[in-house]
């Protein structure tokens, strides 16, 4: 059961702050043609499915399942090395490859784990894809709702963008809340503080959290 799930999902281990979404950075150009719209668009219904098949399967699989069943998936959805490069900003290029490295294996697993533990169950939710909306040639937003058994529905916009191509996640933005924000907040703070061991610990303390309190 996903109720009141989708904002753990985007704030877990995060601070509670609203920050406008980083699709504000764009100009969008108007709806996607349906060419171009076709590959964001299969992306995202691919990682609905994957959600849904594991939902239905969530206390058979318990979280360890849950986590391999979404692991290829989640790991395919996301490019954790833009998102790396957009949470910490200019503190990025300041780390070495092998840092750099260390820390997109350490968001890769916490993300991993954030969606293993928090959609543990099934009680008749439905994933949309309403639309698809250009920004600019490489990057493009879609909008999806998910809907509960009691007819809430809650809004998820993906933003995607396109490298070499590939069409990968970059920001979710859940009922106007931006994960992204959310993690530069948190993730700078944990680096301004106690620099990259810090956050790498912390990084890990989050994810063995998820793994302890998941059922």
């Amino acid at each position: 059961m996903v109720t009141k799930k989708l904002f753990l999902l985007f704030l877990s281990g995060c601070l509670s702050v609203f920050v406008a979404p980083m699709i504000a950075e764009a100009t969008p150009a108007g709806p996607a043609t349906s060419t171009a719209a076709d590959a964001p668009r299969a992306l995202i219904g691919q990682l609905d499915d994957a959600l849904l098949a594991t939902m239905k399967q969530a206390k058979a699989l318990g979280y360890a399942g849950r986590y391999r069943n979404l692991a290829p998936m989640v790991g395919r959805a996301y490019d954790f090395s833009a998102v790396a490069g957009l949470v910490l900003g200019p503190h990025w290029t300041r780390f070495t490859p092998a840092q750099q490295q260390e820390f997109i294996a350490a968001l890769t697993d916490y993300t991993i784990a954030t969606y293993a533990a928090r959609f543990d169950g099934y009680a008749g939710e439905r994933f949309s894809i309403k639309s698809v909306q250009s920004l600019r040639s490489d990057r493009a937003v879609v909008y999806t709702v998910l809907t509960e058994s009691d007819g809430t529905a809650h809004r998820l916009d993906y933003l995607m963008q396109s490298t070499g191509g590939q069409w990968r996640i970059v920001n979710v933005v859940a009922d106007g809340v931006s994960d992204l924000a959310l993690k530069h907040a948190e993730f700078t703070h944990l680096l301004d503080t106690q620099g990259f061991p810090g956050l790498i610990a912390g990084l890990k303390r989050y994810t063995a959290r998820l793994a302890r309190e998941a059922h």
